[in-house]
């Protein structure tokens, strides 16, 4: 275990207690990890402070850390990857990207793989490295690995939010025509919710995407996608409302 990791790991314990398992949650969250008895405010907040008292550790040193945390016990080790990365300097995003091959090895259904794959560094280092991002989530969507099939397109929820790059849509385009056919939950929602990302900064695309694809994509990211082009909202006013992905 890495020292920093140690650290944060003490840091958890000593706001939480033991970590637990429970079948519900399990099924619900896509994984058999453990987890400590602690709510996500307060894991923001140590992240938070955590990296502020580390402002000068350098890229090397804190992607070791985030891969040592990828390779803990605890799915709360490795969500809070992602809660690193939202507070980590320009300077600390400045590690080889091609690191999150590795720390989704260790990664394990949508909750871990979400917290990991979206949030501010994807929504700055995927748009400013556009060609080697295009590598990386073609080979997810290729993998064997039905996480790395997620991530080849949750990975690009945030930038398409935000960007209107059209190379963004193109590889989500590309990467959902992979995976479109598979029926498990995992990936039938990150279709959803990928196409739904879309809908600000790419309308145009999307609708000419639908209009071709609608038969050969999920029937729920259809549904859901076409009520966020006609309403701004992921479901009508008296549809369910479940997990963002």
């Amino acid at each position: 275990m890495n020292s920093h990791h140690k650290e944060i790991l003490d840091i958890i314990v000593k706001k939480s207690g033991v970590a637990t398992q429970h079948t519900f949650l399990d099924s619900y969250l896509g994984n058999t990890h453990p987890r400590y008895p602690i709510n996500a405010p307060t894991l923001r907040t140590i992240a938070k402070d955590w990296m502020r008292q580390h402002r000068d550790m350098s890229a090397k040193d804190f992607a070791a850390t985030l891969t040592s945390m990828t390779e803990g016990k605890s799915g709360t080790e490795k969500v809070m990857v992602g809660i690193l990365l939202d507070n980590a300097t320009s300077d600390q995003k400045q590690f080889d990207p091609k690191l999150f091959d590795r720390w989704l090895d260790q990664l394990e259904g949508w909750a871990e793989v979400d917290a990991v794959c979206t949030g501010k560094y994807c929504t700055t280092e995927i748009p400013n490295h556009i060609p080697e991002w295009k590598k990386i989530l073609t080979a997810f969507s290729k993998s064997k690995n039905i996480n790395k099939r997620r991530a080849s397109i949750v990975f690009l929820c945030s930038p398409l939010s935000q960007s209107d790059d059209p190379r963004l849509a193109g590889i989500a385009f590309a990467n959902i025509d992979r995976i479109k056919a598979e029926k498990e939950i995992i990936i039938t929602r990150a279709i959803s919710w990928v196409l739904r990302s879309m809908a600000k900064h790419h309308r145009k695309a999307l609708e000419d995407y639908l209009k071709k694809n609608e038969k050969t994509l999920p029937a729920i990211a259809v549904r859901e996608t076409k009520v966020k082009l006609m309403t701004g909202r992921k479901t009508g006013a008296h549809g369910s409302h479940g997990s963002r992905g």
